[in-house]
C-alpha cells in the first residue's frame, strides 16, 4: 500500500549549518508515529519538511505517491494538518474564528460555511473540550487551552495526516490523557499521526511506532519498544535506558 507520505534522502542545510542529513522515512496509512530526539535533533525541522513548509536543499517529500511540489496548498490542506509548536495568536480572534479556518481548504477564502462545514467545526472544538470558549478571545486563554484550540483547527480541516510538534505541551494531565485517548480514536478511524514528543516514558506507555532523530539524522525506527532499547537511543539522550517486567526505566548514563 502506498504510504500517506514518505521522505527521500532529505537534506536541509541553513548557513553555516546543516540541519537534516538524508532523512528516508514513511508514513503509512492509520498508524500512530512518535518522533523522538533530544533537543536540536531536528524534530521540528522535520515536521515542517513534511508538512510542505519548510524548503529542502535536497531530497523529494512525496503525498500520496505523488510529488507534494505538485499540490496547491488548499490541496494539501484537505490531506494533512500540521499544528507546530504552540505560537500565541496576532490578532484577537475568537476561539470559533480560529477554528473555523479549519475549512478554509474546503470552502476557500471568499464562500460562506455550509451547515455541514458549521457542524465539522463544532464536533472538533467538543472533541478538544474547548466548546464552551468559542466566544472566548484567544490572547485571553491559557497555553493549554489554546493548544486545544489548535488542535481543534487541525481536526476541523478533516485531514488524513496530522503533523503534531509537541501537542502536549501546555496540557494538564487530564487533557493530556484525553488527547492521547483521542490519538487512538482518530488512528481507528484511519488517520495517521505523526507527533513529537520528549516524555519517553509516556511515549513508551502509549506504543506504537517511532522515529528517532540524533542530530539531524534517523537514527532508529520501528516499534517504540525497539527503538528505545537500541543503543541509538542511549547515546541520543544519554541514558542508560532500561525496561524490564513492562516498566521503562531512565538514568544517567
Amino acid at each position: 500500500m502506498t504510504p500517506i507520505l514518505e521522505a527521500k534522502g532529505v537534506r536541509v542545510e541553513v548557513p553555516g549549518r546543516t540541519l537534516l542529513e538524508d532523512i528516508s522515512c514513511q508514513l503509512p496509512t492509520g498508524r500512530r508515529i512518535a518522533l523522538l530526539g533530544p533537543n536540536g535533533a531536528g524534530k521540528s525541522t522535520l515536521l515542517r519538511v513534511l508538512s510542505g513548509s519548510l524548503a529542502l536543499t535536497r531530497g523529494a517529500v512525496q503525498l500520496l505517491g505523488e510529488p507534494m511540489a505538485k499540490f496547491s496548498r488548499p490541496r494539501i490542506a484537505r490531506i494533512l494538518a500540521y499544528v507546530p509548536q504552540l505560537r500565541p495568536p496576532l490578532l484577537p480572534l475568537t476561539v470559533l474564528e480560529i477554528a473555523t479556518m479549519g475549512r478554509l481548504s474546503h470552502t476557500g477564502l471568499f464562500h460562506s460555511l455550509t451547515l455541514q462545514d458549521k457542524e465539522r467545526v463544532e464536533a472538533a472544538l467538543r472533541r478538544l473540550d474547548v466548546i464552551h470558549l468559542v466566544h472566548r478571545d484567544a490572547t485571553t486563554l491559557s497555553g493549554g487551552e489554546l493548544q486545544r484550540v489548535f488542535l481543534a483547527r487541525a481536526l476541523a480541516q478533516e485531514a488524513q495526516l496530522l503533523l503534531l510538534d509537541e501537542p502536549l505541551s501546555g496540557l494538564d494531565a487530564r487533557h493530556q490523557l484525553e488527547l492521547l485517548q483521542l490519538f487512538d480514536e482518530l488512528v481507528s478511524e484511519g488517520r495517521t499521526i505523526l507527533w513529537s514528543v520528549h516524555d519517553l516514558r509516556l511515549s513508551a506507555e502509549m506504543g506504537g511506532e517511532a522515529l528517532l532523530l540524533d542530530r539531524g539524522r534517523l537514527s532508529a525506527e520501528g516499534p517504540i519498544e525497539d527503538v528505545l532499547a537500541s543503543a541509538a537511543a542511549q547515546e541520543a539522550f544519554g541514558l542508560q535506558i532500561g525496561h524490564d517486567d513492562g516498566r521503562w526505566s531512565f538514568s544517567l548514563s
